[in-house]
C-alpha cells in the first residue's frame, strides 16, 4: 500500500472560493484569463482578484493581498513569477487558504536555483497540509462544479464521464476540446508535481460518481504504488483507466551493469507496470480518444475475447484481418454451427469468414439483421464490430450503414456491450443521422479503421491485468547466505538457480593455479571455459569465453587466451569455470530484476548474442503463473523457435516455462540482496529433455533496501 497524504484535494478541486493573485487588467495575461474562464463557465463561488495595483479587475473588487481578504479561501491561483512563489504560498499558508494552484515556471524544471524554489514550496504546503497543483503547468479544470483554474482560454465543454489527468499541458489542451464529444468532467495538468501527483488526482476523480472513464498522459510515475491503489479504487467502482505513456526511446537510459537493466528501461518498466494493473496503453492521441468512446460506453467488455468484424467490402475486410493481426486482435474461424448457419444466409459469392463481407449481391438490410442475430447468438464471440464508409456528404453508402446504425440499435436492446460501429476513415466527420440511433442504444460509434482496433484491442486487454496475486515461493540456503553488497560468484549464482529448481549446466570452479585437466576429465569433453568474474556480461567480448574445447592440449591453448585476456584486465586472481556442453538447443534470454517502486520486472526472449541486437522482449511484473511465463513466449518469436522450425525438433517449452516462473519467484523472494537474475543462454532442449541454464549473472543489491514496491 502507498503511503497516506496529509492534504486534502476538495478545496483544489471542488473550491467554494478562490482567489486569483496576479489578477490584471491586461487581456493576455493568466491573472485575467483565469478570471475570465470563471466567469465565462459560470462558477458560482467567490472570486477574490488580489493584486495591490488595482482596485477592480474584470468588475470585480481587487484585493492588495491574502491576508486583506474578507475569508480564507480555499484556492488560490498563483498568477506570479517563480521567483515570488514561495513567500506567497507562505502568506496563503498563514491566511488559512487551503489548497494552491501555481502555474508558473522556473520551479524544479529550471535547475538548482528553481529547485530550491519548489522545495521551499512543498515544505509550505506540506507544513500546512495544502494540496498544490503545479507548479510549471497549465492548471485544472472541474466542468461539473465550472471550477476553471486554468491559464489558457477554456473552451465551452459539456460537463460529462471522462476525467483527464496529463503531465502534459498542450496535450491536456488538445484533449479539453473534447473532440469526440464525450463529455468533460475533469481537466488536470499536474506539472511537476511538487506536492499532488497524478496518483492523488485518480484516487480523488475516481470518487465521484459522474465520472466513468479517466486518462492518465503519462511521462513517469512518481509513486507507482500508490498509481496503482488509485487505478483498483478506480476498477472497483467500475470504471475503466486508459494511458498514454511516452518516452520509448533509449536517450534516458544510462549504463547499467548487465542486459536486464538496459532492456527494461523506465518506459518498458513503466509499460509492463500498467499492463500488470488493467491499463490499456495506447499509443496515440487518435487511439486513445477512440478508447474513451468505447471504454465510455462500454467499461467492461464481454468475457469472449473473440470478436466478430463486418464490412461490406471485400478488400475492407482483407484490411481490417491484416491490421487486427498486427495489433494482436483475436479474429478466428467462426464456429462450424456458426459457420454453416451464416452460409445458409449468404448468397454463393460471399464466405462465411471473419472478418466478413457482407455485400454479397448488393445491399440487404433484412440479410444483415439475420447475420448480426446469429453472430450474436455464438456466446464464443466477445464484441461485434461493423465496419462502413458513410460519406460525410451523403450517398449511397451513408444510407446504408445509417439502416446498419439502426439494424444494430434493434439486436442491441438484448445483447447490450457487444455491437460497435466504426468508420473506415478517421478523417471524415461521423454523421449525426447514424449517431442517433446508436446513442439512443448506447452503442459506441468509432472513427478510423487502425484507432478503433487499437482501442478494441486495449478494452479488452485492460480488463485482463496479469492478477490474480501470486505469492513468493521461500527461499533458502544459498539465498540466505547472500549478504549485503557482496559480489555473487558464478558458483554462487548457479547455486541460487539449483535451489529454485532450474536445470543448470554441469560446471565446476577451478581455482587459480588448480588442475584445470582433471576437472575437465571429470565433466567429460567437449567443454567450456570461461573466465569466473562476478557480474561481469559480456564475457566472449572480452576474450574470456573458450567453447567446445574437444582435448586436453586445446584446453591448454584455451586457458592460456582466457589467463592473457584476464591479465589485460588487471584480473590474474580471477577462477576459471569449466562446463559441460549443452546442446544443440534453442536458446533464450530469461531474466528478472527487482525495480524500486515497481516491484520485480521479468524479461524473455531469444537469446544468445543477439539480445541487444534484436532487442525482442516480453515484459511482465513478477512474480509469474504457468500461463502468463507461457505467453510471455508466445509473444516474441521464442515460441515459434521452440515449435521448431525448418526441420529442427520441438524444444520443450513447458521447461522453459517452468524455468522462467522460477526465476521470476527467486528474484522477488530477495527484494532487499539481489537487484537481478539473467540468464543467457537458457538452452531448451527437445521436447522431453528440459531447459538447461547455461550463463548466468547475477547482480546484489549494495544498499540491502527492499523499496521495490508491492
Amino acid at each position: 500500500m502507498s503511503e497516506s497524504r496529509a492534504f486534502d484535494l476538495s478545496p483544489l478541486l471542488e473550491p467554494a472560493s478562490v482567489a486569483v493573485v496576479g489578477a490584471t487588467p491586461r487581456p493576455d495575461a493568466s491573472g485575467q484569463i483565469v478570471l475570465r474562464n470563471l466567469r465565462e463557465l459560470g462558477y458560482e463561488g467567490r472570486v477574490y482578484p488580489v493584486n495591490p495595483r488595482y482596485e477592480e479587475v474584470l468588475g470585480l473588487r481587487c484585493y492588495p493581498s491574502l491576508a486583506a481578504l474578507p475569508e480564507a479561501v480555499d484556492t488560490a491561483f498563483l498568477a506570479v513569477p517563480a521567483a515570488a512563489g514561495p513567500e506567497l504560498a507562505l502568506e496563503a499558508a498563514r491566511c488559512g487558504v487551503r489548497a494552491l494552484c501555481i502555474n508558473a515556471s522556473g520551479y524544479a524544471d529550471s535547475g538548482p536555483e528553481g529547485e530550491a524554489r519548489q522545495r521551499k514550496v512543498r515544505e509550505v504546503a506540506a507544513k500546512h497540509s495544502m494540496a498544490l497543483c503545479g507548479p510549471n503547468n497549465m492548471g485544472l479544470v472541474n466542468v461539473w462544479s465550472k471550477a476553471a483554474l486554468w491559464m489558457s482560454d477554456f473552451p465551452p465543454t459539456r460537463p460529462g464521464p471522462l476525467a483527464i489527468v496529463s503531465q502534459s499541458g498542450s496535450v491536456a489542451m488538445a484533449l479539453s476540446q473534447d473532440p469526440r464529444d464525450i463529455g468533460l468532467g475533469y481537466v488536470v495538468t499536474v506539472g511537476n508535481e511538487a506536492v499532488c501527483d497524478i496518483a492523488d488526482y485518480l484516487e480523488f476523480i475516481a470518487g465521484d460518481a459522474r465520472i466513468r472513464t479517466l486518462v492518465v498522459f503519462v511521462e513517469s510515475l512518481r509513486r507507482p504504488q500508490a498509481f496503482a491503489d488509485a487505478v483498483r479504487a478506480a476498477s472497483a467502482r467500475g470504471k475503466r483507466v486508459l494511458a498514454l505513456k511516452v518516452g520509448r526511446s533509449e536517450a534516458a537510459q544510462g549504463a547499467v551493469l548487465n542486459h536486464s537493466g538496459a532492456l527494461a528501461g523506465e518506459d518498458a518498466v513503466v509499460g509492463a507496470f500498467l499492463r500488470h494493473h488493467g491499463v490499456p496503453r495506447m499509443g496515440d492521441l487518435d487511439e486513445l480518444l477512440e478508447a474513451c468512446v468505447l471504454a465510455t460506453a462500454y467499461p467492461h467488455p464481454p468475457p469472449a475475447r473473440a470478436m466478430a468484424a463486418l464490412t461490406l467490402s471485400g478488400g475492407e475486410a482483407a484490411m481490417i484481418a491484416d491490421l487486427a493481426e498486427t495489433l494482436g486482435l483475436h479474429l478466428p474461424p467462426f464456429r462450424p454451427g456458426t459457420a454453416r448457419a451464416l452460409r445458409e444466409l449468404l448468397p454463393p459469392v460471399s464466405a462465411a469468414s471473419n472478418p466478413l463481407d457482407l455485400w454479397g449481391y448488393g445491399w440487404s438490410a433484412d440479410l444483415v439483421s439475420r447475420v448480426l442475430g446469429v453472430l450474436l447468438a455464438d456466446d464464443s464471440i466477445g464484441p461485434v464490430a461493423c465496419f462502413g464508409d458513410p460519406p460525410f456528404a451523403g450517398g449511397n453508402d451513408a444510407e446504408y450503414v445509417r439502416e446498419l446504425a439502426t439494424l444494430m440499435a434493434g439486436h442491441a436492446r438484448e445483447h447490450p456491450g457487444r455491437l460497435i460501429l466504426a468508420n473506415n476513415l478517421s478523417g471524415v466527420a461521423l454523421r449525426t443521422d447514424i449517431r442517433a440511433p446508436l446513442g439512443g442504444a448506447g452503442i459506441p460509434y468509432l472513427r478510423g479503421t487502425r484507432p478503433a482496433l487499437a482501442a478494441l484491442r486495449g478494452w479488452q486487454d485492460g480488463l485482463q491485468a496479469d492478477a490474480p496475486v501470486i505469492a513468493c515461493r521461500a527461499v533458502s540456503g544459498e539465498a540466505l547466505r547472500i549478504s549485503h553488497g557482496e559480489e555473487i560468484s558464478d558458483a554462487s549464482a548457479f547455486a541460487l538457480l539449483g535451489e529454485a529448481g532450474i536445470s543448470v549446466c554441469p560446471h565446476a570452479v577451478v581455482a587459480p593455479g588448480g588442475d584445470l585437466a582433471a576437472t575437465a576429465r571429470n565433466l567429460g569433453f567437449p567443454v567450456a571455459l570461461k573466465a569466473s568474474v562476478p557480474g561481469l556480461a559480456h564475457k566472449s567480448d572480452h576474450g574470456l569465453v573458450r567453447l567446445s574445447i574437444e582435448s586436453e592440449s586445446g584446453l591448454v591453448s584455451a586457458a592460456d587466451a582466457v589467463l592473457a585476456a584476464l591479465r589485460e584486465r588487471g584480473r590474474s586472481d580471477a577462477a576459471l569455470l569449466l562446463q559441460s556442453m549443452v546442446g544443440p538447443g534453442v536458446e533464450l534470454f530469461v531474466a528478472a530484476r527487482n525495480v524500486p517502486g515497481y516491484g520485480t520486472v521479468v524479461l524473455a526472449g531469444p537469446g544468445g548474442i543477439h539480445v541487444e541486437v534484436l532487442r525482442e522482449q516480453s515484459f511482465r511484473i513478477g512474480p509469474l503463473g504457468e500461463d502468463e511465463a507461457r505467453r510471455m513466449l508466445h509473444e516474441t518469436h521464442a515460441a515459434t523457435l521452440i515449435s521448431g522450425v525448418r526441420g529442427q525438433a520441438r524444444g520443450d517449452l513447458e521447461a522453459a516455462v517452468a524455468a522462467l516462473v522460477s526465476l521470476s519467484h527467486l528474484v522477488a523472494a530477495l527484494p532487499g540482496t539481489v537487484v537481478s537474475i539473467e540468464i543467457n543462454p537458457l538452452i531448451v532442449l527437445p521436447e522431453g529433455r528440459g531447459a538447461v541454464a547455461v550463463d548466468v549473472v547475477a547482480e546484489a543489491r549494495r544498499d540491502g533496501a527492499d523499496d521495490t514496491g508491492s
